[in-house]
């Protein structure tokens, strides 16, 4: 009979050999998830990039069927900020066909562009507004940005289902209400592709915003580079070429924004088939992600900033820039760090003046 043997017992790791072993996974960690985030950011781009094509392309096709863009104001209620928006007109070139017929204007709503208190109705405002503006459209959210403020939370209303593209209205320090405007869609008229003399490949049509934090719900202060304060107009009223600020003209509007606001928006974002800037148009007198927060005029307007001065550039969570839509129907990555003017002459579809690089 063979003598037993005993079975060697296997030693367990050391404490030592633990955290070497938590210490590897650790590192590892911390390789793997900027690397994640980098091809998540990089998927989120190209669908940002995608979306923006997308409303490029519906505009051309809007033109090519009615020789001219829409304006970003359509009248349907009563009172005349009781609008739509030029997306609104696009819908069934993006396949919301559906949803456009869901909004009926009134026989007696004012053209394209035009204003008129007392026209409209007010039914048909009403089933627009509770139907097809608080419906979410998925080709008019940049998957980079942080979420709207959801319907019901906000106590000045306008606020929705998400929007973070819009239409271009220049380079003029004027949010709504100008009927200078020198972009590619203007609010009170309808332009044409004629009237972009400085050709389609050098002129912005559509871009990029943020939607606001919804501070303004609860009165707290505004957040940057999210929501919209208010400066006030004298430093608008101040700029000498108002088609082509000077940096330190921005940065006295800017500065009064941030450091004495006259007050706070933050439902901003929130509705594609608004008419407000920041809800469905925005401007070029400032540079993408611009230092200083969004700016107004005068304060409070409704649920966004809707009337007067105001300087409203493209803003993104993107490192670095933002998309735009070029009159062309081309997407381009604009860094922060472009040149001012270069910027301002790209929102302007009629200065005549050649271009830096971007």
């Amino acid at each position: 009979m063979r003598p037993y043997l005993s079975r060697p017992q296997r030693a367990g790791f050391t404490l030592i050999e633990l955290l070497v072993v938590i210490a590897i996974i650790a590192v590892l960690i911390g390789l793997l998830v900027p690397a994640v985030q980098k091809v998540r950011e990089a998927a989120n781009r190209m669908s940002c990039t995608n979306n923006l094509k997308q409303l490029g392309i519906a505009m051309h096709s809007y033109h090519d069927a009615n020789q001219k863009f829409p304006a970003n104001q359509q009248q349907v209620g009563v009172n005349v900020w009781e609008s739509l928006s030029a997306t609104y007109w696009i819908l069934p070139y993006i396949e919301q066909d559906s949803l456009f017929k869901t909004i009926t204007l009134p026989t007696n709503a004012p053209a394209q562009g035009a204003a008129i208190g007392g026209a409209g109705n007010a039914t048909n405002w009403g089933a627009a507004y509770n139907g097809a503006m608080n419906t979410a459209i998925k080709t008019l959210i940049c998957p980079s940005a942080q979420p709207s403020p959801k319907r019901g939370t906000n106590n000045r209303g306008w606020d929705g289902p998400g929007s973070n593209y819009g239409w271009s209205y220049g380079s003029r320090v004027y949010a709504n209400w100008d009927g200078s405007s020198n972009g590619i869609i203007a609010q009170s008229k309808q332009t044409k592709m004629s009237d972009i003399t400085d050709g389609t490949t050098n002129t912005i049509m559509a871009g990029e915003f943020l939607s606001g934090s919804n501070a303004s719900a609860t009165g707290g202060p505004g957040k940057y580079p999210f929501d919209i304060f208010f400066a006030g107009d004298a430093p608008f009223n101040s700029v000498v070429n108002k088609n082509f600020a000077t940096a330190a003209e921005l940065d006295a509007i800017g500065s009064a924004a941030k450091n004495s606001p006259l007050g706070v928006l933050s439902a901003n974002g929130s509705m594609p088939l608004w008419y407000a800037s920041t809800q469905s148009s925005f401007n070029t007198a400032a540079p993408p992600n611009w230092r200083w927060p969004s700016a107004g005029g005068s304060c409070c307007p409704g649920g966004s900033h809707d009337w007067g001065p105001g300087v409203i550039p493209p803003r993104s969570l993107h490192s670095g820039g933002v998309n735009v839509g070029l009159g062309d129907g081309s997407v381009k990555f604009i860094r922060d760090s472009v040149d001012l003017l270069t910027f301002q002459r790209l929102g302007s579809r009629n200065d005549e003046q050649p271009l830096g690089d971007f």
